[in-house]
């Protein structure tokens, strides 16, 4: 079953909605609690180590996104991501 294109689109903006107001802002939250908590050896923390590669995650689950409801909304040749676009300008 072909999912329609404005359907896609609706599916993918709260899919990154959801990314980026409730995923990421708890992994922000915990990653500066761990950090606080941590001191001085913040590198050395297993809960700061854990909390930034979940940050690391989600940020790249978030650019995913745009990029794929960029290539909905745009669909111009030579620009197929939205880093494209930012590094364009």
């Amino acid at each position: 079953m072909a999912i329609g294109k404005a359907a896609k689109l609706k599916e993918l903006k709260k899919r990154l909605h959801e990314l980026e107001e409730v995923k990421l802002k708890d992994a922000l939250s915990r990653y500066g609690e761990a950090y606080q908590e941590s001191s001085a050896a913040w590198n050395e923390n297993a809960a700061w180590e854990l909390a930034d590669e979940e940050v690391s995650v989600l940020r790249a689950m978030v650019t995913e996104v745009r990029t794929e409801i960029y290539r909905l909304e745009h669909p111009v040749p030579g620009i197929t991501s939205y880093q494209d676009k930012k590094s364009s300008k």
